[in-house]
């Protein structure tokens, strides 16, 4: 076989194998609970012996650490941005949240220039840090 035929058939099954690995983790990210981030670590780790069950403590750890709003510490906050109690908020009633107010449009779903509480849980959800600063 010519060297040139050698290396084509050499790229060939590389992207089989890769097409191959892309299934596998395409597959692994159906589950619930682990970030696509952690597979690919997982991947890369498996050679050093780090196995899915300490991936997965490792984000159970990362989450628990994370602040939280209780449901009526959110509804509270909600409330208290809503300077004109029409249960929408609008962009000129948050001026403390500097970050929503610039990701403001990624979470007006309907477009009408408000945000609704539901769409304001969405982004609570995102930024728990930055609202946990804020809670009444």
């Amino acid at each position: 076989m010519a060297k040139s035929s050698v290396r084509s058939f050499g790229c060939a099954l590389a992207a089989v194998a890769s097409l191959a690995a892309g299934t596998a983790v395409a597959q692994e990210k159906a589950q619930k609970g682990v970030s696509v981030g952690a597979l690919e670590r997982h991947s890369q780790n498996q050679t050093s012996g780090q196995d899915m069950l300490s991936v997965q403590q490792q984000l159970k750890r990362r989450d628990d650490a994370r602040p939280t709003l209780s449901p009526q510490q959110l509804t509270d906050l909600f409330l208290s941005l809503d300077h004109d109690k029409d249960l929408r908020l609008s962009r000129s009633e948050l001026k403390n949240l500097p970050a929503l107010r610039s990701r403001f449009d990624t979470f007006d779903l309907d477009g009408d220039h408000r945000l609704t509480y539901s769409e304001f849980a969405d982004y609570a959800d995102t930024a728990v840090g930055e609202l946990a600063q804020h809670t009444p």
